[in-house]
């Protein structure tokens, strides 16, 4: 019997020692120059970046200030007037707020009353009772006003009444419950 030898010509050799030189050249290029090339491309794209915002920062700063404008915007539509007060001095603000705008609306606040509140999920609930005599426009216009200078308010009980026999501009009785929330603190 015969054993099999294995044995390479000239050719094979040469091919065989060429494909290890060529895994030994590429091994440590894909492993250490692939990712820093990758890095440095990400660095690149950054300052580039960078360097599109002009020297002095100006364009940031507007962006910036635009950002802000925009906060304070969407604070004042949530929370009206109310954006920097106390838990614990809302109820005077509002009561103070209702009177004044009862005024401007040329409505009689006849009555305020606090009452308890729950929590819906991260607000917290503060309610009003209130009572006012106006006519219709005027009660109307009353409402318009506590929306927007009290912020997100809802309406949860309305009741509307005549209060003479007058045909023309009635003088109307609302008993309302108003509810105004805010973010409870975390």
């Amino acid at each position: 019997m015969r054993a099999n030898t294995f044995s390479l010509g000239f050719r094979e050799t040469r091919l065989l020692v060429l494909g290890l030189a060529a895994i030994s050249i590429m091994l440590p290029l894909m492993t250490l120059v692939v990712p820093q090339a990758r890095k440095l491309e990400k660095a690149t794209a950054t300052v580039s970046a960078l360097e599109s915002v002009s020297v002095d920062g100006g364009e940031l700063t507007d962006a910036l200030a635009d950002t802000e404008r925009t906060n304070d915007d969407l604070r004042f539509q949530l929370y009206g007037d109310m954006a920097g007060t106390p838990t614990n001095q809302i109820e005077a603000f509002v009561i103070g707020r209702l009177q004044e705008i009862s005024w401007a609306a040329d409505v009689e606040l006849r009555s305020v009353e606090p009452a308890a509140g729950e929590s819906v999920q991260i607000f917290e609930e503060s309610l009003f009772r209130i009572e006012i005599v106006g006519q219709y426009e005027d009660l109307y216009d009353w409402l318009w006003r506590v929306r927007h200078d009290l912020g997100y308010v809802v309406v949860k009980h309305y009741d509307l009444r005549r209060l003479d026999n007058k045909d023309e501009d009635p003088e109307l009785l609302a008993n309302l419950s108003l509810a105004s929330y805010r973010a409870t603190p975390r």
